[in-house]
């Protein structure tokens, strides 16, 4: 199976009750006893190679051909929280227009790379560019996002066209927020790649060794030494900080709520009712909630509250498709939405294993933690520290604790202010947008 990832631990979880035997794993960025590179495995050794990743099949397909016949390979998608196997696939070779390397050019451009839809730490990063006269431009195949970052005359161009290659041939920096390094053709030696990554917190990686970057975005000493060094190559770890947290620190404008729902937006903003919000951690091979809505919304009544549901797309999709979602009191987020400028006028947050935790943690307010599948999800997903020593809050494992929880007195305020100077620096706070911006002028 490939690539080793907790997408493809949960997959091999869901075959084994098939009684399909996995005999291993494949990944080229990676080491342990049962994960192998393409070129020691012969075809005996096997019945059949299942790829499961949603970015990269491509590439991957690609390169596992020189070594292995294409009757071997299964091609493994997700549609609507069900796996799907095709045999028959087609492989889309990637060919750039034009090639950075090759091209004498004066690069002063802030080009942003954002595959499958705009994250909130490039959305905020753009966007500060954009305010202060820096030459940007910002390049997804998110056509809803496109559609919506034309209607404000903001500078951007549809991934992998011809039109897009020449915007990254033309930069100076080229910054990410994923780990979607497949995307650039070969540099120059004047361009600079910048990872700010998506999120600090108790998940443990294996480390990533298909590129280093000029330079990767921290957000505290202790997190580079504890996680980030450990995973990332990178030419220089800065622990300036997230872009997305500055909106906690000044009053947003129109352009901050880019992609946020403005309906639930007024509505977290004005309410005279508490305002919470659910964002669990996608489960790979799962689309229930472990929620009876029908019921937490009549709670919801009792205690004067609402909630906001931020879902992974294939969750929302289900609860849409089969269960009833029109309540007085629970609301959903656009699954690819940027939920930030809310976040400051949410009083509790309810996720479980989810890195938002801590971004809330410069807010100050309550957490609570509904890990009711903590043993089955450990098991797919290692965690880099002890659970319950960072993660600050009251826990609920089943609907009748969390229901109980939510009128229940906030009692973590200490503690959640010790994990908060562990994951952020004091310069992380604030104004991370200007000091990355700054300290990538100055070289």
């Amino acid at each position: 199976m490939a690539p080793h990832s907790p997408m493809t631990l949960a997959l091999k979880s869901y075959l084994k009750s098939k009684n399909i035997e996995i005999k291993g794993f494949i990944d080229k960025n990676k080491k342990d006893t049962n994960i192998k590179q393409i070129e020691n495995i012969s075809d005996a050794e096997f019945d059949y190679i299942l790829i499961l990743s949603p970015n990269h099949f491509d590439a991957i397909a690609s390169e596992y051909l020189k070594y292995i016949s294409r009757d071997k390979i299964i091609k493994v998608s997700i549609d609507g929280g069900r796996y799907m196997f095709e045999s028959d696939f087609t492989i889309n070779k990637r060919e750039f227009a034009y090639i950075p390397k090759n091209i004498e050019f004066d690069r002063k451009k802030v080009v942003f790379i954002s595959k499958g839809f705009v994250g909130a730490n490039n959305k905020a990063l753009y966007l500060y560019c954009v305010k202060n006269g820096i030459e940007t431009t910002i390049l997804t195949d998110n056509n809803k996002q496109i559609d919506e970052l034309k209607e404000h005359d903001l500078p951007c161009e549809i991934l992998d066209t011809k039109e897009a290659d020449y915007e990254i041939a033309i930069a100076k920096y080229i910054i990410f927020d994923q780990g979607n390094y497949t995307y650039l053709p070969p540099l120059h030696s004047d361009q600079k790649t910048l990872q700010l990554w998506h999120g600090v917190g108790l998940k443990k990686m294996n480390r990533l060794e298909h590129i280093t970057y000029d330079y990767f975005i921290s957000t505290s000493k202790w997190t580079n030494e504890t996680n980030f060094e450990h995973i990332f190559s990178a030419k220089k770890f800065l622990n300036l900080g997230y872009p997305r947290n500055d909106i906690f620190y000044r009053d947003e404008d129109e352009l901050d709520l880019l992609f946020c729902d403005r309906k639930i937006y007024d509505l977290a903003k004005n309410s005279s009712k508490k305002v919470m919000l659910y964002t669990p951690t996608h489960r790979e091979n799962r689309t229930d909630l472990n929620l009876d809505l029908a019921r937490l919304e009549q709670k919801l009544q009792q205690v004067d509250a609402i909630l906001i549901l931020k879902l992974h797309p294939f969750v929302l999709e289900h609860y849409k498709s089969s269960k009833k979602m029109e309540f007085s009191h629970i609301y959903s987020h656009d699954a690819h939405g940027d939920i930030y400028p809310i976040l400051k006028y949410v009083d509790t947050l309810i996720s479980d294993y989810s890195s938002v935790v801590y971004d809330f943690l410069l807010l100050d307010k309550r957490v609570i933690f509904y890990n009711y599948d903590i043993a089955e999800y450990t098991k797919n997903v290692p965690l880099l520290f002890d659970y319950d020593e960072f993660s600050s809050g009251e826990k609920a494992k089943d609907q009748d604790e969390l229901e109980s929880l939510l009128v229940a007195d906030d009692t973590f305020a200490r503690s959640r202010a010790k994990i908060r100077d562990l994951f952020f620096d004091k310069i992380a706070q604030g104004v991370s947008s200007q000091n990355i911006i700054e300290k990538m002028l100055k070289g």
